[in-house]
């Protein structure tokens, strides 16, 4: 099985250098598909699109240092200085999945870019720094029954990670809310089970490191549901 995923853009080193800028993958999403022999290929540009994902069973769509500027949600266009547009790239994948019937997991960037792509909308988190502390930021969420998250964590309350400063402000008509922050109220989860696509704000994968490893079986459902997709394309 292959799993389609993007690089999102970083500054390391020194501002004269001219390695400064790059792209990259974290490591835990290689963990991933090593643990579970999986193939991960990184799509980088828009160009030949359609040929490179047919060998993909599914999409990650993974979190991001650049926000989306707010000209796709209908706000006022904001300037990068550097350039960067992930959001570009990230449209044109998830309409060719959805396209196909191929399922996709949204993580905290990924979560807001399939929320602006069906018709969302997004917002500042109203306390700054409240849910993007740099390290050791965990806080409780509300989880629906029967969505994907119950069938994580099986009940009705768990602690995640938190590390984000934008969040959902109006939720795109197909998704249905399946968590929720407990102190805030701060969205959390999605999905659309009729899309197969699947969403969270905060950051499972990184429970290949650090955290529980409960979380783990995000990805073990999201790799089931895209053998069941496919099956159902053969």
């Amino acid at each position: 099985m292959n799993l389609a995923t993007t690089l999102r853009a970083c500054k390391i080193g020194a501002e004269d250098s001219p390695w400064r800028k790059r792209y990259f993958i974290m490591q835990d999403y290689l963990d991933m598909a090593k643990q579970y022999g999986v193939g991960l290929v990184a799509i980088t540009t828009e160009h030949d699109i359609e040929r490179i994902c047919e060998c993909c069973d599914g999409l990650i769509i993974p979190g991001s240092g650049t926000n989306i500027n707010p000209a796709y949600y209908g706000g006022q266009a904001e300037e990068n200085p550097d350039g960067v547009d992930e959001y570009a790239l990230d449209a044109k994948l998830i309409e060719y999945f959805v396209q196909h019937g191929k399922p996709i997991f949204g993580v905290c960037g990924g979560f807001q870019a399939l929320n602006v792509y069906f018709g969302g909308t997004l917002t500042n988190v109203p306390v700054p720094g409240s849910h993007s502390k740099e390290r050791d930021s965990y806080h409780e969420i509300d989880i629906v029954p029967g969505s994907f998250v119950y069938d994580v964590f099986g009940k009705e309350r768990a602690t995640v990670n938190t590390y984000h400063g934008m969040m959902l402000d109006r939720v795109a008509d197909c998704f249905e809310v399946v968590a929720t922050s407990t102190e805030d109220g701060i969205i959390e989860a999605i999905e659309c089970k009729e899309k197969h696509i699947y969403a969270a704000e905060w950051h499972p994968e990184q429970s290949f490191h650090t955290g529980d490893p409960i979380e783990h079986k995000f990805f073990e459902n999201f790799l089931s549901c895209c053998r069941e997709a496919a099956k159902k394309q053969n």
